[in-house]
This record gives C-alpha cells, sequence and structure tokens, in this order.
C-alpha cells in the first residue's frame, strides 16, 4: 500500500518538477525529462529518416511538433497514473461508490484520478474521507493549472518560431537570396555608407540575441524545422558568423575602423558565438572534430574570393591581403568546428547551409 502511494507520489512530484523547469523557469540545461526526451525523439526521427531519405525533409518538418505533443502528453500520463498510484489503495474505503459496491481495480482508480484531474469531478466515485476531498480538489487545481500552463508554453513556443522563421528569411533576402555573407555585407556597405552599415547590423544583432534568448527558453525550438533550408538555424549561424569574421579581416582597417570596432559587430560576434556554445555545451552530443589543412585552405580561397567581390563593389579592403587571410582562417576556427557538429546534428548537409562553397567540413 505505502509503495503504491509512494511510487505515486514519486511520479506526480517528478512531473511538477518538470513542469515548472519548462514552462515557469525555462533554460536550456534545467530540464528533467524534457531535454533528454527531445533528444530521444529526435533519435528517432533521424532513424526514421535514413529509412525513407526521399522523405527526410517532410519527416523532420513534423518532428518538433510532435515532440510538443509528447512532453506534454507524458506531463500529463505522469500525473494521471501518479495519483492513480495513491489513491488506488483507498478504494473501497476512503473512496466509495455512490452506486452500491466499489470496484477496487486500477482501471477504477485510473478512471476516478482521470475525472479529477481534467476537473470533470468525481463522476460516481465519492470520496469519503477529508483527505481525499482535498486530494481531490488538488488534482482539479493541478489539471486546470497544467492546462493553462501548457496553453501558454505552446503559444509561446511558436511566436518565438515565428519571430525566427522571419529573422531566417530576412538575413536568406538580404544576401540577396545566395545565403552568402560576402553579398549580405556588400550590399549593408553600399555606397561606402558604413554608418547605415552599423545600424543594420544592430538591428540584425538584436535580432539574434532575441533568437539566442529564445532558443535558451525553448530547447525544442532547435528540432522545429521548415522543409526549406533558408529556414534552418545552421543556415542563419553560418551568415551572422561569416559575415562578423569578413568585416573584422576584409575591410579596410582605416576607412572602416568605426564599423570594426564598433558595439553593433561586437554583438553581432558574440551573439553567435554565444548561441553556438550554448547549443555545443547542452544538446550537441560530444565529439572532436578534426580540422584539416584542406578544409583551411579552402577558406583562403573563400576569403580570397569576398575580397575580390567586395572590391568589385567598390568598397576598399584589407590593406595587406595575407594577413586578412590568416586572420579570416583564425577566426573561422573558432566557430566551424561547432557550427559544423550543429549541421551534422540536425542531418543537413553542409551545402544546404552555406551552397556557395562547393566544399564539405
Amino acid at each position: 500500500m505505502y509503495l503504491f502511494t509512494i511510487a505515486g507520489l514519486g511520479l506526480v512530484i517528478i512531473a511538477l518538477i518538470d513542469i515548472y523547469l519548462t514552462v515557469l523557469h525555462p533554460r536550456i540545461d534545467s530540464s528533467l525529462i524534457s531535454v533528454p526526451l527531445s533528444k530521444l525523439i529526435w533519435l528517432l526521427f533521424r532513424f526514421v529518416a535514413k529509412l525513407f531519405p526521399r522523405f527526410k525533409k517532410q519527416i523532420f518538418s513534423h518532428s518538433g511538433s510532435m515532440m510538443i505533443i509528447i512532453i506534454v502528453t507524458t506531463w500529463l500520463l505522469l500525473l494521471l497514473f501518479g495519483f492513480t498510484f495513491i489513491v488506488w489503495p483507498n478504494l473501497g474505503f476512503e473512496i466509495q461508490s455512490d452506486n452500491g459496491g466499489t470496484e477496487m481495480d486500477f482501471a477504477a482508480a485510473l478512471y476516478y484520478s482521470g475525472y479529477s484531474l481534467t476537473t470533470l469531478g468525481t463522476g460516481d466515485l465519492v470520496p469519503k474521507t477529508d483527505f481525499h476531498r482535498l486530494l481531490m480538489v488538488l488534482q482539479a487545481a493541478i489539471g486546470f493549472s497544467i492546462f493553462t500552463l501548457t496553453i501558454t508554453y505552446i503559444l509561446s513556443v511558436y511566436t518565438s518560431i515565428i519571430k525566427r522563421n522571419t529573422f531566417a528569411l530576412s538575413m536568406y533576402h538580404r544576401s540577396g537570396g545566395t545565403a552568402d555573407a560576402t553579398e549580405l555585407l556588400a550590399k549593408l556597405i553600399s555606397h561606402n555608407n558604413s554608418n547605415n552599415a552599423q545600424q543594420d547590423i544592430s538591428n540584425i544583432a538584436r535580432d539574434l540575441i532575441d533568437l539566442l534568448e529564445s532558443q535558451k527558453a525553448y530547447p525544442v525550438l532547435i528540432y522545429i524545422n521548415l522543409p526549406q533550408a533558408y529556414y534552418a538555424l545552421p543556415r542563419i549561424l553560418f551568415l551572422v558568423m561569416d559575415t562578423s569574421t569578413l568585416i573584422k579581416t576584409a575591410l579596410h582597417e582605416k576607412k572602416y575602423r568605426s564599423l570594426i570596432n564598433s558595439a553593433a559587430v561586437a554583438e553581432l560576434w558574440g551573439g553567435g558565438m554565444h548561441l553556438l556554445n550554448i547549443l555545443s555545451k547542452s544538446l550537441l552530443p560530444k565529439r572532436h572534430l578534426f580540422i584539416s589543412e584542406q578544409e583551411e585552405e579552402n577558406w583562403r580561397k573563400r576569403y580570397y574570393l569576398a575580397v575580390e567581390r567586395l572590391n568589385a563593389q567598390n568598397i576598399k579592403t584589407v590593406s595587406n591581403l595575407e594577413e586578412g587571410a590568416d586572420l579570416y582562417v583564425a577566426l573561422r576556427r573558432k566557430w566551424t568546428r561547432e557550427l559544423t557538429q550543429l549541421v551534422d546534428y540536425m542531418a543537413y548537409n553542409w551545402n544546404e547551409i552555406a551552397p556557395h562553397e562547393d566544399y564539405d567540413c
């Protein structure tokens, strides 16, 4: 009897703690069930996608929504079975039927707890002691609160999704639909106007910080994907990090000093690195990724092409090309490894994230 009560109480406590951490104290590293369960479901979706590679994008497009449904269902089941274990030993004694004999099996206990938890009442089973009357009220209060919190949580998640997708689409069109940071930078500094560029970069950085906080609060966001690659979180991060890297290394150090050293660029670089670090520590599998000399040579070639493109737009570039290339490679080492791991974890190909780079890293 006591073992059932203790087990039931444990299930209820686990559910309530996870609901509190997920909805009322949302942080990417504070979860008992939601984050580990999301990772497990994502592995399942990846397995299914490997079985049906032709439908990979369609399969992944449903992963995030299914995670939310499964997480909410898990909360409800934990509460339902937890309260069922608590009341089951007391059927026929402290909880009785108002229609004669009281059924004392598990199904009857589940029926009683389900009625109470969904705030429908008690049905034909009635509590006869003060403790179980209060427990019935507590179940109804918890059930009502959970339904309210769940609706709030879902609305918050999907509001964040809309903001992220809007940001992704904005970055896509700012780069002329190329996903190339060079094109984005060339448009930002059109007519050599660095003041306007600072304001534009500041706006991008503000959207990035908003995305950072949303991802920290709602870890499930990373698993909500649309089939189009330009909505992908790794695509956003690639554009952000490559743009800030090119600003630091490709622009003329004197002519664009105020832009290079501006708070806007610092926020863009720092926000991107912060988001990558959080995702790497909290969600991505721990593994070491080796960067080859060939990959670094490809980055160098990429840098030369970027400088050439900026020059073609009459944008004054770095005075020492080789020093700029060395710095570009050094800065890319700081973020490409984690970004590549994120791309792999989310089952993208590198050419989907950076289609203008014709190599895999």
